[in-house]
């Protein structure tokens, strides 16, 4: 788990440090920097992963930007050399990356990095060329990827570095798209099971189906038990049945006389829902004839549960065409198996997720008094500096000192109301 991060010179985020919890949602107003935090976990974990080539940073969701525009640009500041990322990881592991580019330059490359376990160096290198820590070759490292992609698999590194910087390694930025959700478009999934906008969602959801079906065999012959990852799974495929019209849903080969020509290759496998409302032989929607909702809700529940999705993710815009209902549900699932897969480290479940919304209902699903649960108020500050506040209850105030000072209003009431400094966009 990520819990702490220091961004220096990232796009709109000049110097700040932030302490994360295992959910963690940004409000804010447009354009105040939300997804540029999400893009500086990203860049942390593309430092972990193959490399910092657009390619590579395009994996993680992040948009491909010309390396100089990564560096903090602002009025009356000294263009910066390098930008700077310091990460904090539970089990006391921790990384810290220098990154510089020139407008001649297409990639971003390794000023300087370093890795400790409490206070033993792992790893580590200087721009001056310094030998890396317990590596023999640091003369032959690639300066546009980290050491440890480099070395895990030949050096014996500590246990619980390895087991971190592998989970973290696989962070994503979720933004699903509809055209992709709904097969107009095709594309390739770079992080399984599922793209970042949706791109082999059917492949997806036959593998959830089938792991699904095993653990619920399980469950009714009482020979065994799907135990929690059962009900991670069970409870995510349920998201599907919140708007109230499908019954089932699955993957089949495309009936080109009930298929939207649309999509985009009708000879292979889509997804159904099956609509209880219409006649049984019409009763079978592809993706394309589907709610947009329930789509979303679908792909939600596939990188929450899926036992190959990443365990730490982000998921830009969680408010995605639901409406406000749904909105707080969707994100009340996402603290339970986020709490279930901590709880009893199970097979699938996110570990850590980080979310954007403009929606306040979003806000309704969380416990403010929770440490676990972390909403942050995301604001440009009157230099242009990106800045996110953590929203908390003053120290020592309890429950109900809480609920007299706010009136009895829910958290989405407190926001609409303007009494959220910054969540309206207000400088």
């Amino acid at each position: 788990m990520l819990e702490r991060l220091k961004v220096t010179r990232f796009k709109s985020i000049r110097d700040q440090s932030l302490e994360f919890g295992k959910v963690n949602l940004f409000i804010g107003g447009n354009g105040t920097g939300k997804s540029n935090i999400l893009e500086a976990i990203g860049l942390t974990a593309a430092c972990l992963g193959r490399g910092l080539g657009d390619s590579d940073i395009g994996r993680k969701g992040l948009r491909i930007t010309p390396p100089e525009l990564m560096k903090s640009s602002f009025k009356n500041e000294d263009l910066p050399k390098t930008l700077k990322i310091e990460a904090s990881f539970c089990d006391q592991v921790s990384y810290t990356a220098a990154l510089q580019s020139s407008e001649s330059d297409p990639l971003l490359r390794f000023f300087s990095e370093a890795a400790k376990h409490g206070k033993m160096p792992v790893f580590g290198r200087s721009h001056r060329g310094a030998r890396a820590t317990g590596v023999t070759h640091a003369d032959r490292l690639e300066k546009h990827r980290g050491i440890w992609d480099q070395i895990k698999a030949t050096y014996d590194l500590p246990d619980v570095v390895a087991d971190v910087f592998s989970e973290f390694s696989r962070y994503v930025i979720f933004s699903p798209q509809t055209d992709f959700l709904r097969a107009k478009q095709s594309g390739r999934v770079d992080v399984p099971p599922v793209g970042l906008h949706g791109e082999g969602l059917p492949t997806a959801v036959r593998s959830f189906l089938k792991e699904w079906g095993k653990l619920k065999r399980a469950e009714r012959r009482k020979e065994g038990s799907g135990g929690n990852d059962y009900v991670v799974m069970d409870e995510c495929a349920d998201l599907v049945w919140l708007p109230g019209w499908a019954t089932a849903f699955g993957t089949h080969r495309a009936n080109p006389l009930l298929t939207s020509r649309e999509v985009a290759d009708s000879t292979s496998d889509i997804v159904f829902f099956r609509d209880k409302f219409m006649h049984s032989k019409r009763n079978e929607l592809s993706v394309y004839d589907s709610s947009e909702g329930t789509l979303f809700l679908l792909f939600a529940g596939i990188i929450l549960s899926h036992p190959e999705a990443p365990k730490v993710f982000a998921l830009d815009n969680v408010d995605n065409a639901l409406n406000p209902k749904l909105t707080r549900q969707l994100v009340e699932q996402i603290l339970r198996v986020v709490s279930l897969a901590n709880e009893h480290e199970t097979k699938c479940g996110a570990r850590q997720v980080f979310l954007t919304s403009h929606n306040p209902t979003s806000l309704d699903a969380f416990d403010l008094f929770d440490d676990t649960q972390r909403v942050f108020v995301v604001r440009r500050n009157e230099k242009g500096h990106t800045t996110a506040v953590r929203l908390e209850p003053p120290k020592g105030m309890s429950r109900e000192d809480w609920r007299l000072a706010m009136n009895g209003r829910n958290l989405s009431q407190i926001w609409l109301d303007g009494d959220i400094p910054g969540a309206l966009g207000d400088l």
